[in-house]
């Protein structure tokens, strides 16, 4: 079982999204706290060292893997402008 750990910006822009998207989005935080391993449901992004897990064809969630501590820290969430600072 993970933790779940959001910082300031995923707080931020998770409260910007639609109610419906919100819901995606629980469900697929749901599914990564579940997993054995987290890493295997996103794409590794090795340009920012993080993971990218695809909601839909342009929202993702930004987020990076502790496994000594079993922490998801999330990173961010929304279109791809919105996740990786840019077009």
């Amino acid at each position: 079982m993970w933790i779940l750990a959001p910082n300031k910006k995923f707080i931020k822009q998770y409260k910007l999204l639609s109610s419906d998207l919100q819901k995606r989005v629980d469900s697929t935080l749901a599914e990564l706290v579940k997993s054995e391993n987290p890493t295997k449901l996103g794409d590794y992004k090795p340009s920012l060292k993080v993971y990218a897990y695809n909601l839909d064809k342009s929202n993702r969630i930004i987020y990076t893997v502790d496994f000594s501590n079993n922490i998801i820290e999330l990173r961010r969430v929304g279109t791809h402008k919105q996740a990786y600072g840019k077009d």
